[in-house]
């Protein structure tokens, strides 16, 4: 007996070791690009000690999600969903202690990275089933989980959401100081805010924010038809597993006019982001600045949600996240997106200090408020019902 609980203990310890391996190398090169023979050397084992555990890459980062992410993860969302809940934020100095220590560089694991596998989840169902169990089993547990709505649903998803677009967007502009955004003041709002038993009536502002998705025209065909392509490819297999000739049958073309127009697959999708994203960044930018100055700031917010959320831009949220998942491992992509996203926050700040006192959408909070928007498109991988909420419950501005 003694013999066995040793070699169970020697077990345990090497099974830590190669999730650590494993949720290093996520953060270095992505889940994509992790190479079991590279975890194992990191990690001081052979291949064989990797096998005996893993059959391949998705097995690996179930072990590295069960072992090293979900713990991490797991602590900062409770403490954060039973803060929303029992309206009390005296825990929001460790919330914000943990989310800092989180989200540092060189901490493995790291919130960015746990949001990477959570968007990898989405296309791959070994992983997915194993993220989604733990997710929302923890929300069920709370009595939050995805058959439910109403105001106390929308504090937490708020909260979560906020966290999770924060973190991922830190992750992916770590060597741009000036777009790192601190979410514990927005956070704080959901932890303190007081809800209506009923419903909110629909707001009767002019505001009825309901455009669809406009794929911006470059007025070239076969670059139009490229770039709709790759959007497409990438926002289902993600980046790196969008190979030049998937696109290529997708927009009805040759590998080699693609090649014609460019050099490489980089600069494929480099075009493809600066064709897509500056349109959405003002657009973006167009309805946040509104929101700072409206006298129901809760209508404007309810009504940006509402569309963003909706099925006509549900490629572009997974686009756009696959985007910033990419950036996290290419400085190239990294540069270009935050070039982009300076942009839109210097005209941002410059809307914000407009907004009145005790506004909720505030310099300190709007940006964090934008985060969360992506942090929905997060959760929603785990829980697609997030798009069937109803955003007049949003927590705020009543």
């Amino acid at each position: 007996m003694v013999i066995a609980t040793k070699q169970s203990e020697k077990s345990r310890q090497t099974d830590l070791k190669v999730a650590h391996s494993a949720a290093s190398a996520v953060r270095t090169v992505g889940v994509d690009q992790m190479a079991l023979t590279r975890v194992a050397a990191d990690a001081g084992f052979s291949s064989g000690a990797i096998y005996a555990r893993c059959d391949d890459r998705s097995e690996l980062v179930v072990m590295a999600w069960e072992k090293s992410f979900w713990p991490m993860l797991s602590e900062i969302i409770t403490l954060l969903a039973d803060a929303v809940i029992s309206k009390d934020n005296s825990s929001m100095s460790q919330i914000a202690e943990l989310f800092i220590r989180s989200t540092d560089p060189g901490i493995v694991p790291d919130l960015g990275s746990a949001m990477e596998v959570i968007i990898a989840s989405r296309r791959d169902e070994t992983i997915g089933e194993v993220v989604q169990r733990d997710i929302n089993g923890l929300l069920d547990d709370r009595g939050v989980g995805p058959a439910t709505d109403g105001a106390l649903r929308q504090s937490v998803v708020s909260a979560i959401s906020t966290l999770f677009g924060a973190s991922l967007l830190n992750s992916a502009y770590v060597d741009n100081k000036h777009n790192m955004i601190d979410p514990t003041a927005l956070i704080e709002v959901f932890t303190r805010s007081v809800q209506s038993p009923v419903k909110p009536a629909k707001s009767a502002g002019t505001l009825r924010n309901t455009a669809p998705y406009q794929f911006p025209t470059t007025y070239d065909d076969v670059r139009d038809a490229l770039i709709a392509a790759s959007e497409y490819v990438i926002s289902r297999t993600g980046v790196h597993r969008a190979t030049v000739s998937r696109i290529a049958r997708r927009a009805g073309v040759s590998v080699g006019a693609i090649y014609g127009l460019y050099e490489n697959k980089d600069a494929l999708v480099a075009d493809c982001l600066e064709v897509l994203f500056p349109p959405q960044s003002r657009r973006d930018v167009e309805e946040w600045s509104r929101v700072f100055t409206a006298t129901d700031q809760r209508a404007v917010v309810t009504d940006i949600l509402a569309n963003y959320m909706s099925p006509s831009f549900a490629q572009w949220r997974t686009f756009r996240l696959e985007s910033i998942v990419a950036a996290r491992h290419s400085p190239d992509i990294a540069s270009q997106l935050a070039a982009y996203t300076f942009a839109a926050r210097r005209s941002l700040m410059a809307a914000a200090v407009k907004a009145p006192p005790g506004a909720t959408i505030s310099p300190d909070t709007g940006l964090s408020a934008r985060a969360s928007v992506l942090g929905l498109s997060i959760l929603e991988v785990v829980d697609p019902t997030i798009c069937q909420l109803d955003w007049r419950w949003i927590p705020f501005g009543q």
